[in-house]
């Protein structure tokens, strides 16, 4: 007597279910072929060919390869342009024409409008500022100061209460007589600010009425009102935004505490 396929007693698949498989499996390779390609850019300028023939251009990758920008998968196309699918380099560049178009995105006063197609708020903050109006200015074609002045490029870093006084002194300083008190102004100010995202995390947690969940929303929506501000650059009204926000938040706190005591 003839065995039995193993096979013989399981249901013939279907083919819909054969079509829908292969779809899946095309899908699968399409979106694997999308993250190799967006990733051209970085194919070519992370040879480390580059170390002797262009090391200016693999520092570059290099200090891109350690940002928060890798992190948040930001390539070089979102800020320079160019065409990341295609292999070769005048392709991805676009020609000379291309290049130069390339290179305009970073030109020194064309910086916070790239840095601003993600950091939309900050840039509204900024072009309301001195620092921008120096920018722009025609008679004064590279002064500024610009995002990568404070922040560097490639690997960004937010000023906090620690660097924010030696950043501002490359420009605000005894030497230069550019209001040299900038720098520790600058500092103490953070400091209160920072005070502020102290009381408001105490208040967050000790938080427990309808009431202070009101209050919580609206002060965070000031806190990330005085986040956007701050490239304004006009200190005087921070400093008075920030008092108003540190007293309400120390008023909640010491209700918040005269409450529990009860």
């Amino acid at each position: 007597m003839e065995k039995k396929s193993k096979l013989s007693g399981r249901k013939p698949i279907s083919r819909l279910f054969v079509l829908f498989l292969a779809c899946v499996i095309c899908g699968i390779f399409a979106a694997g072929n999308s993250v190799v390609a967006r990733e051209g850019c970085i194919d070519c300028h992370s040879n480390t060919d580059l170390i002797v023939t262009n090391k200016k251009l693999f520092d570059y990758f290099k200090e891109w390869s350690g940002s928060i920008h890798k992190q948040e998968d930001v390539t070089c196309s979102d800020c320079h342009g160019g065409n990341p699918d295609v292999s070769s380099k005048k392709a991805a560049h676009g020609g000379a024409k291309g290049t130069r178009k390339m290179m305009k995105a970073v030109n020194f006063q064309n910086i916070p409008a790239t840095c601003g197609q993600c950091h939309d708020d900050i840039l509204d903050g900024y072009v309301k500022s001195n620092h921008y109006k120096h920018l722009k200015s025609k008679k004064q074609v590279k002064q500024g100061p610009n995002c990568v002045t404070c922040h560097g490029s490639l690997n960004s870093v937010a000023l906090n209460v620690n660097t924010v006084s030696q950043t501002c002194q490359s420009c605000h300083n005894q030497k230069s007589k550019n209001n040299p008190e900038i720098p520790e102004k600058a500092e103490w100010l953070l400091n209160k600010f920072l005070s502020a995202h102290r009381l408001f995390r105490y208040v967050t947690i000790k938080s427990s009425t309808v009431d202070d969940r009101a209050f919580l929303k609206k002060a965070g929506i000031q806190i990330q009102t005085l986040s956007e501000e701050w490239h304004t650059f006009d200190l005087k009204l921070f400093e008075e935004k920030t008092r108003m926000l540190l007293d309400a938040l120390k008023s909640k706190r010491n209700e918040i505490k005269k409450r529990s005591k009860k």
